[in-house]
């Protein structure tokens, strides 16, 4: 077997097993009613993301799960208020009754949604300090030095694993902020647009293709030089749009052209885990 055919058999053997753990790429897991949005609902990336969001901080506030899954439900309803597309009806119901279970659960307490944003807003701060955000980045750009990186794969992989998760969930709970309120303290907003940044891609992934480098050898094998540059946006595909979100890190690539062609909700999910898959 060559390869590439071993590669692809992992690969396989990878969805499946997502598939009946129910564990996306940065170790969450797949809910019903998360992993079930619509695609009639045009911004249905954004509630996927909330709810996969709402889900990862549970258990350590069950109350700001609760807001985020009534933010979902809300942009749900905008979008379709007569849920006239496809599964929406039964999408909205399903995430309703999530949030009355959330809503009858002793730990969440009496409801007082008048302190919903502040509740939000020192949850993201908490949230921050008990996961290092800090020390995230730099601890991976330090496995990342070509004294440290070949012997580190398994444990880059879990630490960027970590760290795409984290950022994630913060981006989702930035977003949802900023969307329930314009009044966000300077020094929180100060974070939170930090905190973005970070949620883009290290210039290079796995081994440093994009690094301009003398020490990592692997870079200019023969055979690693023509998969890179078989992944590069040529003249004679389509210009991506002007707002198609491209990390400004890097350049656009085929993988992004897919991405854009036929809108695949879990395009980056399922990048990830094949990294995972073929390299953890």
């Amino acid at each position: 077997m060559s390869r590439a055919e071993e590669l692809w058999e992992r690969l396989v053997r990878a969805a499946l097993r997502r598939e009946r753990t129910g564990i996306d790429a940065f170790g969450r897991p797949y809910t019903g009613i998360a992993g079930n949005v619509p695609s009639s609902l045009s911004n249905n990336r954004d509630i996927d993301e909330i709810l996969r969001a709402a889900d990862e901080i549970q258990d350590e506030d069950p109350n700001v799960s609760r807001i985020l899954c009534e933010h979902a439900y809300s942009l749900a309803q905008n979008l379709d208020p007569n849920s006239e597309g496809r599964g929406v009806l039964q999408f909205k119901t399903g995430l309703m009754s999530v949030i009355k279970q959330k809503l009858a659960k002793k730990e969440v307490g009496a409801i007082d949604r008048s302190q919903d944003i502040a509740r939000l807003q020192e949850f993201y701060k908490f949230y921050r300090e008990n996961n290092n955000v800090d020390k995230l980045r730099e601890e991976e750009m330090t496995l990342r030095e070509p004294s440290a990186f070949s012997g580190n794969l398994g444990e880059l992989e879990r630490k960027k694993v970590k760290r795409k998760r984290v950022f994630a969930t913060l981006k989702v709970l930035g977003t949802v902020l900023k969307q329930l309120t314009n009044e966000v303290p300077e020094e929180l907003k100060r974070l939170m647009e930090s905190d973005a940044e970070m949620t883009e891609e290290i210039a290079y992934n796995i081994i440093p293709l994009d690094g301009h480098t003398l020490t990592n050898a692997i870079v200019h094998m023969l055979e690693v030089r023509a998969a890179v540059s078989a992944l590069k946006y040529y003249r004679g595909l389509p210009k991506l749009p002007v707002d198609f979100p491209i990390p400004a890190t890097r350049n656009a690539d085929m993988l992004d052209f897919l991405h854009y062609i036929f809108g695949f909700q879990v395009c980056v999910s399922m990048i990830l885990n094949m990294e995972v898959e073929m390299f953890g």
